[in-house]
């Protein structure tokens, strides 16, 4: 009869180890996810923003342009907050599901 001691908890170790690395790879992809997100978001705001004629009245220089950035940014980082509008999940599983993405599949092709 084989016993197996120390290489038993060896190998437990390894793959409790190669399971955190796992988990923090999978945060950091989601992070990031929301992230680009939040900075779309920022894009619409600010695009949306430049669309409304300034005049006299509402247009109060460089401060004011400054404020605005900071309150769009803001308010995107809002939105993109939990579910956000589902541009960051989709974003997350297209690039979570590994060998099986877009890019592997093209370049399997050539």
């Amino acid at each position: 009869m084989m016993r197996i001691g120390g290489e038993g908890t060896a190998l437990k170790q390894t793959v409790a180890a190669a399971d955190k690395f796992e988990e923090k790879k999978e945060k950091k992809l989601r992070k990031a996810c929301h992230d680009f997100e939040a900075l779309m978001l920022k894009q619409l705001l600010t695009s949306m923003r430049k669309s409304i004629p300034k005049d006299g009245i509402l247009h109060g220089g460089y401060a004011s342009d400054m404020y605005q950035s900071m309150q769009d940014d803001a308010l995107a980082q809002e939105m993109a907050k939990g579910r956000g509008m589902g541009l960051g999940d989709s974003l997350y599983r297209q690039l979570s599901r590994g060998p099986q993405s877009i890019v592997h599949r093209y370049r399997q092709g050539k």
